[in-house]
């Protein structure tokens, strides 16, 4: 019998702005569940310290990011900061498993257009002042005020997610969305089930 996930895998959505902990959140998830998967997406901007390739994301040229495009490899991309674009994969999934993602607000919305179960979740950094001190210590004089920018624009939208859950500390946070995914895992389930059920008495009746 094949597992409700290989049926209809559930696509975990993670939106934030830059410094609200989406890295550390989704690695803390993967470690601890064995039926989930990252999809990798594309990216032009340098490697951070730490950061592997294929895992964090697949680093690439421009000029192999828009060949990505062409080639329909790229579902859909955003240009974020100057020569910074970031792109998604049009495959997601691994087969059994469920998949988490991050996406902006608007790659959002186009996955939902795709898929039906996306679950979207919006992180929000502890205060507005830690907030900036993050996007400071790791944004250079050239793209702060792109990265406030997009920081607001992100907090706009937050209100329109399934789910918005506080990164106060990463313990709690990490525990607070596993709750999340444990919640829409058994919403399938019964869905599921009903369903399975409901095909068995129309089958039954037609007999």
């Amino acid at each position: 019998m094949r597992s409700d996930t290989a049926k209809e895998p559930i696509l975990f959505v993670f939106t934030g702005p830059s410094g609200a902990g989406k890295g550390s959140v989704m690695k803390a998830l993967l470690a601890q569940d064995a039926h989930l998967s990252k999809v990798v997406t594309y990216t032009t901007r340098a490697p951070r310290e730490g950061e592997v390739d294929g895992y964090d994301y697949r680093f690439v040229s421009v000029e192999q990011f828009k060949g990505l495009i062409e080639s329909g490899a790229v579902f859909e991309y955003e240009q974020v900061y100057q020569d910074h674009f970031y792109g998604s994969p049009r495959e997601l999934f691994v087969p059994d498993h469920d998949g988490i993602i991050e996406l902006d607000y608007k790659g959002r919305l186009k996955y939902q257009e795709r898929h039906r179960r996306v679950v979207s979740i919006f992180l929000l950094p502890p205060s507005l002042d830690e907030l900036q001190k993050r996007i400071l210590s790791r944004s250079q004089v050239s793209n702060l005020d792109a990265r406030l920018k997009n920081a607001v624009e992100q907090l706009r939208h937050a209100k329109t997610y399934d789910y918005i859950v506080k990164n106060d500390r990463l313990e709690d946070c990490v525990k607070t969305v596993s709750m999340v995914i444990a919640a829409e895992r058994a919403r399938r389930a019964g869905q599921t089930a009903l369903s399975e059920m409901t095909h068995q008495l129309l089958d039954a009746q037609s007999q």
